[in-house]
């Protein structure tokens, strides 16, 4: 039986890259296509799939935030699996999206030998690109930011991008209370006791 895929990406050259990597296998079908957030949902809600492969940042879309994404999809998709495949070189942001339960992380400087690699992998032992695994070393910064939620990472993401508290409450759709929770949560996790030092180490580990 074959396992039913939708792609996403909002470049074209991309989508038909992972297309032409994929189409040798008769294990997949690609049931859908779509360049943003949007129309992925939408292809979501009207054609049954097994596996979605997506970009992470789709500057284009309403719901650009990768993390966003990734959450929904989790969250109103539970049995989809999901390869991710990006040219973020974050350690901290990927480190979150690995926290999410994706099956695979994938850089587009390797997508044509790793694709095949992630799509047989499984939610519990994801496939990592030796790229991004290298930046995920146990020697890296980012360690100290694994103990943070992924919507705490997201917080001190924009926080770290200029954004004010309300700023960033409106970003994300949520309260200024919320937002302020999150980050207070984040700078106690982090052992952090004032908003320069956040700043500082926001900047350090290449949070922003």
């Amino acid at each position: 039986m074959q396992k039913k895929v939708i792609v996403v990406d909002d470049h074209l050259l991309t989508l038909i890259g992972i297309r032409a990597s994929l189409s040798d296998d008769s294990t997949l079908q690609i049931v859908g296509e779509a360049q943003d957030v949007e129309g992925l949902f939408q292809l979501l809600a009207e054609q049954p799939c097994d596996l979605v492969i997506t970009d992470l940042m789709m500057p284009h879309s309403q719901q650009a935030d990768g993390i966003r994404l990734i959450e929904h999809l989790r969250r109103r998709y539970p049995a989809i699996a999901v390869i991710v495949v990006t040219m973020l070189n974050n350690p901290a942001l990927l480190a979150s999206i690995l926290k999410l339960g994706v099956q695979g992380l994938i850089s587009k400087r390797g997508v044509q030998g790793d694709l095949q690699m992630a799509v047989r992998a499984s939610q519990a032992k994801p496939f990592i690109s030796p790229s991004i695994r290298h930046l995920l070393n146990p020697g890296h910064p980012v360690t100290e930011v694994e103990q943070l939620s992924p919507r705490e990472v997201e917080v001190l993401r924009l926080y770290g991008a200029g954004l004010s508290v309300n700023e960033i409450a409106l970003h994300l759709n949520r309260s200024k209370q919320t937002i302020s929770s999150q980050k207070s949560s984040a700078m106690r996790k982090l052992g952090l006791d004032n908003n320069a030092s956040l700043y500082l180490y926001i900047q350090e580990v290449g949070l922003a």
